[in-house]
């Protein structure tokens, strides 16, 4: 089994993420504590520095979002300031990790209680996903849910307060990459890229 020496992250929320995809793919990722680097800006700060820490340490996974940009590769492009060394797993979420973690409909839908029709079914296509997975959650059964995710009107934010601990357990305990990536081709083009430079690593 391949093993994950770093793992560096964008948000809190990309932390277990990284884990589970790592998990989906098959890497030995045992005691390696996610670097979370509090947003975007700081994410591509220090790109460069774990491209070059990965050619001497070894496999380090990168995981951020797309957001705005037109495209991944173009991203990578102008960010990192060389080119990717092949043990810089760099993954990109199209356009934010809420795209991938809504692509699992069926974990939703048990999860709120509600209709798989209403989870949206091409959610790298949304231009807010955050947005969209929060209108999903208005429609929840589950008042708890409902009361952490959804923010109160006339609050500043678009998110309530319990979000980032309810997006954790989400994905800890529900979310399924595999499944999912069935609606999403980035994350389908994510796991299968991690599941090639696992097979490399073992090989090599």
């Amino acid at each position: 089994m391949g093993r994950v020496m770093l793992i560096v992250v964008e948000g809190v929320l990309e932390a277990p993420a990284a884990r589970r995809l790592l998990d989906a793919a098959g890497w030995d990722h045992t005691g390696v504590e996610p670097l979370v680097q509090g947003g975007s800006v700081a994410f591509w700060e220090n790109a460069p520095r774990y491209n070059e820490a990965a050619k001497h340490v070894g496999p380090v996974l990168g995981l951020t979002d797309l957001d705005t940009h037109p495209c991944a590769s173009g991203l990578i492009g102008e960010r990192l300031r060389a080119a990717c060394h092949p043990s810089f797993l760099l993954r990109i979420a199209v356009r934010e990790l809420e795209s991938w973690l809504l692509a699992d409909a069926p974990a939703w839908a048990r999860y709120l209680g509600v209709s798989e029709a209403l989870v949206p079914s091409r959610p790298d296509v949304l231009e807010d996903p955050k947005q969209s997975l929060v209108n999903l959650v208005r429609r929840s059964r589950k008042r708890g849910i409902r009361e952490d995710i959804v923010p109160e009107a006339g609050r500043p934010g678009p998110v309530g307060p319990g979000y980032t601990p309810r997006m954790s357990e989400f994905i800890a305990r529900h979310w399924v990459p595999e499944r999912a990536a069935q609606r999403s081709p980035s994350l389908a083009r994510a796991l299968s890229a991690l599941e090639r430079a696992k097979a490399a690593s073992v090989r090599g």
